[in-house]
């Protein structure tokens, strides 16, 4: 019986892990923060729920499309994350996982606006194209996971009106600057297994050193984009707020010491490390930007 309770607990965890459950989360909940950015959202709305669970079926879909696709490539990286290489889940498990997803979100598209709608049925197809050749692409990888993140911000003032305010728009292009700064990071903790299956990855192609410095300079970009709508009259809730200043730079001087560990050591173990370390700081800055324009 305790056996069998232990191997279920295993199963769902590894069925977490093959959505990633958190990210997939926290990214479906950035459709409410843009939503409060734009200043669209307000009280309950109907719309909002219905993208929350788009970006989230996205998501997960996206992500055991991945696995299924990259299963040798993860093999060969000694991917211990990955259930599918322990063979804690099937392969076929995720594929279905991922097919489902995709015509799931095709439905849920359906009840928005037309706008919104288009959007998600012109994004979805790139992230299951990502999987299926277009990360092989030099660059292009990097590129769509960065899109990923703006995509996400513009959905969710999309979803309201159909217009991107100011805010939103510099937003977006940060969380672009962040998610090519993040992938570039984490393609050299794989730069091993991308390198024999031909991904052409910064890391394969130029060496983990460069692909760490140029990560590096990316979220030094991000450090200065952080804090410039307290300097510049980007949105009034947050010039010149000496709230957000003060909340926002905790995140942007914690990118300054994972910039310092990034480039000093490029090991597998501490990339993994930092990967944890910058999604968290990721929600120390959105958390910022949500304080500036509430309060």
């Amino acid at each position: 019986m305790i056996g069998e309770f232990v191997l279920k607990k295993g199963v769902f965890r590894a069925f977490f892990r093959l959505i990633r459950l958190d990210y997939s989360f926290v990214s479906a909940l950035g459709i409410f923060l843009s939503g409060l950015l734009a200043g669209d959202l307000v009280g309950v709305q109907l719309e909002y729920f219905v993208v929350f669970f788009v970006v989230f079926f996205s998501a997960i879909g996206a992500f055991a499309f991945n696995d299924y696709f990259d299963f040798e490539t993860d093999k060969l990286n000694k991917r211990s994350d990955r259930p599918l290489v322990l063979g804690l889940l099937s392969g076929k498990l995720a594929l279905i996982i991922g097919v489902f997803s995709f015509f799931f979100v095709i439905f849920l598209s359906l009840f928005l606006n037309l706008v919104s709608m288009f959007f998600v049925l012109l994004s979805l197809p790139l992230f299951y194209l990502y999987s299926l050749g277009l990360e092989r692409i030099f660059f292009v990888k990097n590129i769509l996971i960065g899109y990923a993140f703006l995509a996400t911000i513009f959905l969710g003032s999309l979803v309201s009106d159909s217009a991107l305010e100011p805010l939103i728009i510099y937003f977006g292009v940060l969380g672009f600057i962040v998610g090519l700064a993040f992938e570039i990071m984490l393609d050299i903790g794989d730069v091993k297994g991308d390198a024999t299956f031909r991904v052409e990855t910064l890391a394969a192609k130029l060496g983990i050193k460069s692909a760490a410095k140029i990560s590096g300079g990316l979220f030094v970009v991000v450090m200065v984009l952080d804090l410039l709508p307290f300097f510049v009259m980007i949105d009034s809730r947050l010039y010149l707020d000496y709230v957000f200043f003060s909340l926002i730079f905790i995140p942007v001087f914690s990118y300054f010491f994972v910039v310092k560990s990034l480039i000093r050591d490029q090991s597998k173990s501490k990339i993994f490390q930092l990967k944890q370390r910058v999604f968290f700081i990721m929600q120390l800055g959105s958390f910022a930007y949500l304080i500036g324009v509430l309060f």
